[in-house]
């Protein structure tokens, strides 16, 4: 029997990445060029990105049938 992807967890999977994908590239950008540490700052762009780009792996597996 043949895995069907659900065309939802795909889409979600490839905007949660792109979000992700974004969000790490800010946190590097401002990490490198920011004038001032914001911790609190570092700390949410983190969680972002941990968050969106973990529920895109896990969305993406799912769809493969791991």
């Amino acid at each position: 029997m043949a895995m069907v992807p659900s065309l939802s967890l795909w889409v979600l999977a490839w905007i949660f990445l792109i979000i992700g994908l974004i969000a790490l590239a800010i946190l590097i950008v401002y990490t490198k060029y920011g004038r001032e540490k914001s911790v609190r700052l570092s700390i949410i762009s983190i969680l972002i990105v941990s968050i969106f780009l973990g529920f895109a792996f896990h969305f993406f597996l799912l769809n493969w049938g791991i």
